[in-house]
């Protein structure tokens, strides 16, 4: 077996759809109200009950973590900024940060990190 991707279930994926086309600077596949930015999808199946608390986060990797958090800043007016970028204890420079309906996001920079 071999980890694909995650859906993200929500009862508003227009409001998400745009959030994440401005974090991820991408245009998604669109089949009705599921929409695919490759390993991650907004789906609204019209039953969604969206709760607060959440136990999962998305981990993302980018070269430079200054820019794409001042980038989100501008772009995303109030954007629900977790922590902002800092030295971890573990010695990741990372940053954290919320979708629209509470999903959790970590961003660390990564030297050798290279876009597939």
């Amino acid at each position: 077996m071999e980890f694909s991707g995650i859906c993200i279930m929500t009862d508003d994926a227009p409001r998400l759809v745009e959030f994440y086309k401005t974090v991820f600077q991408i245009e998604p596949f669109v089949e009705g109200s599921h929409y695919d930015f490759g390993k991650i999808a907004i789906y609204d199946p019209g039953d969604v009950e969206v709760v607060k608390t959440k136990n999962i986060w998305l981990q993302c990797f980018t070269v430079d973590i200054d820019a794409l958090y001042e980038r989100l800043l501008q772009e995303i007016p109030g954007v629900e900024i977790i922590t902002p970028p800092q030295r971890r204890p573990w010695g990741a420079y990372s940053f954290q940060f919320a979708d629209p309906d509470g999903n959790k996001i970590a961003v660390a920079q990564q030297d050798n990190y290279q876009e597939e």
